[in-house]
C-alpha cells in the first residue's frame, strides 16, 4: 500500500467536498438527505484557552440550505493514543455548535493505522464511540470512466490507493482519462500525484498501455508527455521539472494565493525536482507563497 502525504487527501477533499459524504456512504454510514456540502471553519474552540484544530470540518445542507449534519475529517499518519481524546473533543464541540448529529471520518495512511483507528473508544459508564475509518484498503475502486469523470478526486484517490496492485490499470486508465479534461488548475497537480505514486514496474506498464492508446488520450502537459515516454531522455528530466512547476502554480492559483513576478520566476526557474515536490506538498496548506519557500 502507498503512503499518502498528509496534505493529499485534504487537498482532494477541499477541491471536491462532495467526496467526503461519498466516502462515508461507501463505509455504510447513514446520512440524511442533503443537497450541498460546505466547508466550515476547522478551529474548534471552547471556553478554556485550549484550541483544537481538526483537519477539516464540513456541513451537509438540505434543499432549503439548512444544515442537517456535521462532518469532522481527520487525516492520521500514524498510531497516536492521544487522538482518542482529541477526536471526541472535535465531535462534541462541533455537535454543540451546530446542534446536529456529527460524524467523524478518519482517513488513515495505511492498513495498520486504519485497524488501530477503528477500535472503539471507551468513554465511560459503559459507553463507547467508534469513528468511521477509511484506510487505503477501503478506498473504492473507480473502474468506470463515467464515475471517474463525475468524481475525478475520487478517481485520483483510488489510483493512489490501488494503482500498484495487480489490477491497477483498471483504476489508472479511467483516472488518466478524467484528468485530461480537467481545468488547468487541477490537471497538472493530479497527474503528478498519480504518476509519482506508482512504482517503476507499474509506471512502465501504464506507459506501454498509453502508447497503445495514443489515439484515445491526448496528453495536455509537458511533464505528462515526458512521464509517458514521449521525448528524448535528455528532455525527460526537464519535462518533469516543468510539470512540477506547472503543478505548483496550479495549486497556488486554485487556493487563491497571490503570486508576484519574483515568486513566479523562482518557481518556474527551479530545476531541483525534490525541492519542487516539497513546495507542491506545502502549497496545499499554507496561506501565503512566502510560507511555501520558508517552511523547513
Amino acid at each position: 500500500m502507498p503512503s499518502f502525504p498528509h496534505e493529499l487527501p485534504l487537498a482532494l477533499f477541499r477541491n471536491c467536498p462532495e467526496l467526503v459524504p461519498h466516502l462515508l456512504k461507501s463505509l455504510q454510514v447513514e446520512l440524511p438527505p442533503y443537497r450541498e456540502v460546505r466547508i466550515v471553519e476547522a478551529n474548534l474552540t471552547q471556553i478554556t484557552p485550549t484550541e483544537y484544530q481538526a483537519d477539516l470540518v464540513l456541513t451537509l445542507h438540505d434543499e432549503e440550505g439548512t444544515p442537517v449534519m456535521g462532518i469532522v475529517v481527520e487525516v492520521q499518519r500514524q498510531v497516536d493514543p492521544d487522538k482518542e481524546f482529541s477526536w471526541l473533543q472535535y465531535v462534541a464541540e462541533q455537535r454543540a455548535r451546530i446542534r446536529l448529529p456529527v460524524v467523524l471520518l478518519v482517513f488513515c495512511d495505511d492498513g495498520k493505522g486504519a485497524r488501530w483507528a477503528h477500535r472503539p473508544i471507551f468513554i465511560g459508564g459503559g459507553n463507547w464511540y467508534r469513528p468511521s475509518v477509511l484506510g487505503p484498503e477501503q478506498v473504492p475502486w473507480v473502474k468506470t470512466q463515467e464515475l471517474a469523470l463525475e468524481l475525478p478526486e475520487l478517481a485520483v484517490l483510488s489510483a493512489v490507493a490501488h494503482g500498484n496492485e495487480p489490477a491497477g490499470l483498471e483504476v489508472l486508465l479511467p483516472t488518466i482519462g478524467a484528468i485530461v479534461v480537467l481545468d488547468e488548475k487541477r490537471k497538472g497537480f493530479y497527474y503528478d500525484v498519480v504518476l509519482r505514486s506508482l512504482n517503476e514496474a507499474m509506471r512502465q506498464t501504464l506507459e506501454k498501455e498509453m502508447k497503445m492508446q495514443e489515439g484515445k488520450y491526448e496528453y495536455q502537459s509537458d511533464f505528462a508527455r515526458t512521464y509517458f515516454g514521449q521525448g528524448e531522455a535528455e528532455g525527460r528530466t526537464k519535462g518533469r521539472d516543468e510539470g512540477r512547476a506547472e503543478a505548483l502554480l496550479a495549486v497556488l492559483e486554485a487556493r487563491g494565493i497571490a503570486l508576484d513576478a519574483e515568486a513566479r520566476g523562482r518557481i518556474v526557474g527551479c530545476t531541483d525536482s525534490e525541492q519542487l515536490q516539497r513546495w507542491i506538498v506545502r502549497a496545499a496548506t499554507v496561506s501565503s507563497v512566502r510560507e511555501v519557500f520558508e517552511a523547513p
